[in-house]
């Protein structure tokens, strides 16, 4: 089946991608993610679950990080002048996409089971990944061109690269946690995944 969504980017320019199934065996499928925009940030992931092989705190590490990248853009966001409510609403698409695979997550870990509603989770995933990095990039558009020699504003947080694979693997980490039979350390787990939640974009203060 063919999956498609879109948004509208803070230029006025429609960011759209596609998930597409493009192999099957007896082991699993694997759907390509197309930009239709530009046709590039190209991403091959399972459609269904896979083994991940970091542990669960390695992948906490993971999402915090995708948090402070997130956080990083948003702040200097606020830090334009004119107006940023298209920004604060690309941020706020990328959000809601993060706080559905938390939050189902959370309860799946609350329930000690594995819901069928994660069943797409590498591809959520993909998704918010990259509804992040564009929201970013929009950002890093509003800043004045880098002088010669100097780094690009937002730079250290653009592109996708390994960085869709690495935080799929850590969406599964955590999965696999999920039925664990110990309910202190899926509470453990619980906590910390909560505490990746991205702010709303209102209560962070500009950059300084």
């Amino acid at each position: 089946m063919l999956t498609a969504a879109s948004w509208v980017h803070p230029a006025g320019r429609l960011f759209a991608y596609l998930c597409l199934p493009i192999a099957r065996d007896a082991e699993a499928d694997r759907v390509l993610v197309v930009s239709l925009t530009t046709g590039a940030n190209l991403h091959v992931v399972p459609a269904r679950m896979s083994e991940s092989s970091i542990a669960w705190p390695e992948a906490i590490a993971r999402l915090a990080a995708e948090r402070t990248r997130a956080v990083t853009c948003a702040t200097q966001a606020r830090s334009l002048d004119g107006d940023t409510a298209a920004l604060a609403a690309a941020y706020g698409v990328a959000k809601a996409e993060m706080d559905g695979i938390i939050a189902g997550l959370s309860v799946a870990l609350a329930e000690g089971r594995q819901p069928k509603a994660l069943d797409d989770l590498p591809r959520r995933i993909e998704t918010a990944v990259t509804l992040r990095e564009a929201f970013c990039r929009a950002v890093a558009e509003r800043f004045p061109p880098a002088v010669a020699g100097a780094k690009l504003a937002l730079s250290d947080v653009l592109g996708i690269g390994k960085l869709a694979k690495e935080l799929v693997e850590a969406g599964l980490a955590i999965w696999q946690r999920v039925a664990d039979a110990d309910k202190l350390r899926r509470d453990t787990i619980r906590a910390q995944l909560e505490a990746t939640r991205w702010p709303n974009f209102a209560d962070l203060p500009p950059a300084g």
